[in-house]
């Protein structure tokens, strides 16, 4: 396919920014030479410099060596947000190291099937969660603990307030090492290691699991290095820049589009360590916000909120949303509430994050956006593998040098999912229209056939969005004696329609306004939604 969408992608010069050279820690060290005395993170008041972050991550480079960890070896990283997660991610990459990302929410089983399939010797992690490592710890070849809280890097008195479920009380755990006291007794000359950024693995990325047990995406430091310099030349993230981030840095979205394109272009990010709305809302004119990096239920808890006006959101030049379409509703609600739009883009672990985006000069709203640079995109039919048409529904394959090396230790799922010519199969289904600009439609195993007829429940969920008394909304396939399935909608209501409207009301609204086989016949009203730590609706879980 001609690549139509060059023509939607920001006006500046350069067009098409150079290929990067170097790892992105390297970026961190410019920084440092640069502006050593700006402040990198503010963690609730907090400021750490870029200085500072430099040369805590020299350290801790030197502490694992010292500890015997060597290039090539997975280190897992078991936090919520917080400047420990930064210093110990840049700190790996640079001794050599494979960051191995594992969710705080993540129980006993979870920990354990990661900790295994990556080999890791030695975890870094925050005291809170300490419990859980302990009732695996004897099942898994884990030899270095290296513990940290909250406390050790919050101020005395926090500029931002905390969160009521944050642990501020630093646990003495026997048989571990402290995070602080390692890096203060150790001296910042981290080893001099050669970084090939081809084939050098620098992240084990591990999917969701929503189809499985998660599997490892290896990004390699080439494929974080090329991320990182698409991001910010297509949203044009500067110094001048303050970054909110608040989505999980364990997760590609907080990690490849928040933290590391903004540190790596000299910014200030304003880290939560969860998601915490009011505080949130109440800092972007504090400390003039100009950059924040959302997902869909953030937008929706937004512009539901019953005194949003009262907020300022003037500050704010760019509002990035990712992981889950935004229904064109949200789009309109959000516009008149925040007087700002929300530029949406899509990505996914195995294609280091965001690949495809709209841009502050040129979107097309109810789109993902076109393909940034670098990247070739082709829409295919499941059936045949065959490239389909403009308007067209297939899967959406994608090529370029931001596609994974492949999972890690699983050689026939890298096979279902990697061409031998490079292709990405991403298991989303697309369509791209005459000007480049590309919708997703739903997953490829997240349609039902009703009556033979194929049914994409992402689009039944748009739909509902469009009934003022939703607030959120998922819709799975449940079995049918004669129709093979049909659809069924769980709902969270806005507050000030529970109990003034029925599931049947619901149902009739929807059967006035979509085809006979692809309304919802089922409706059930819940308090929430299940969801990924990052903020992805588990429709198995419903299911």
């Amino acid at each position: 396919m001609e690549r139509i969408w060059v023509q939607n992608w920001p006006q500046q010069e350069p067009l098409v920014p150079p290929l990067p050279t170097e790892p992105i820690f390297e970026q961190i060290r410019k920084q440092a030479r640069i502006n050593p005395g700006k402040t990198a993170i503010n963690f609730y008041g907090r400021e750490i410099t870029y200085r500072e972050l430099d040369d805590a991550s020299d350290r801790f480079a030197a502490a694992l060596v010292n500890l015997g960890v060597k290039k090539g070896d997975r280190v897992a990283l078991y936090f919520e947000n917080c400047p420990q997660f930064v210093i110990a991610f840049y700190g790996i990459l640079k001794m050599g190291g494979i960051v191995a990302n594992c969710s705080p929410m993540y129980k006993a089983e979870e920990l354990e099937h990661e900790l295994r399939d990556a080999g890791v010797e030695t975890i870094v992690m925050e005291d809170f969660f300490y419990p859980v490592l302990e009732s695996i710890r004897g099942r898994c070849n884990v030899k270095n603990v290296i513990i940290t809280s909250f406390a050790d890097y919050l101020p005395e008195k926090p500029a931002i307030p905390l969160h009521p479920s944050m642990s501020t009380a630093k646990k003495e755990i026997p048989g571990t090492i402290d995070f602080k006291k390692l890096i203060e007794e150790t001296e910042a000359k981290p080893p001099d290691v050669t970084i090939n950024l081809d084939e050098d693995v620098a992240l084990l990325q591990y999917t969701a699991g929503t189809t499985g047990l998660p599997k490892g995406a290896m990004l390699t430091h080439g494929n974080l290095a090329v991320h990182g310099a698409g991001i910010r030349h297509y949203y044009q993230y500067s110094e001048r820049d303050v970054h909110l981030v608040v989505l999980p840095l364990f997760h590609v979205t907080g990690l490849d589009i928040a933290m590391n394109p903004a540190l790596a272009a000299g910014g200030t990010i304003i880290l939560f360590a969860r998601f915490d709305l009011i505080p949130m809302l109440e800092v972007i004119p504090k400390y003039k916000v100009t950059v924040w990096v959302t997902i869909t239920p953030i937008n929706v808890a937004v512009i539901n909120l019953p005194d949003v006006g009262k907020y300022d959101f003037s500050s704010l030049r760019l509002v990035l949303s990712g992981g889950a379409a935004v229904p064109l509703e949200i789009h309109q609600r959000w516009k008149a509430v925040t007087g700002t739009d929300i530029i949406e883009g899509y990505g996914l672990s195995e294609a280091t994050g965001g690949i495809v985006g709209n841009n502050q000069q040129k979107f097309s709203p109810g789109t993902v956006g076109s393909p940034l640079y670098y990247h070739d995109i082709k829409i295919v039919d499941p059936e045949t593998g065959e490239e389909v048409g403009f308007g067209k529904e297939g899967e959406l394959w994608v090529k370029g040098p931001c596609v994974m090396k492949g999972y890690w230790k699983a050689p026939e799922q890298t096979e279902k999912v990697l061409t031998k010519d490079g292709w990405l199969k991403t298991g989303d289904m697309a369509t791209i229209d005459e000007n480049g600009w590309v919708r997703i439609v739903g997953r490829l195993k997240e349609m039902i056939k009703v009556s033979g007829y194929t049914v994409f429940l992402a689009e039944i969920d748009a739909f509902l969005y469009r009934h003022p008394a939703v607030a959120e909304a998922a819709t799975v396939g449940v079995e049918h004696p004669y129709r093979g399935e049909e659809p069924k909608s769980y709902i969270v209501l806005k507050p000030e329609y529970r109990g003034k409207v029925t599931e049947q009301e619901i149902i009739e609204w929807c059967k006035e306004k979509m085809a006979a086989y692809k309304y919802p016949r089922q409706v059930e009203f819940v308090e929430s939604l299940p969801k990924s730590g990052a903020g992805k609706i588990l429709r198995r879980l419903l299911r």
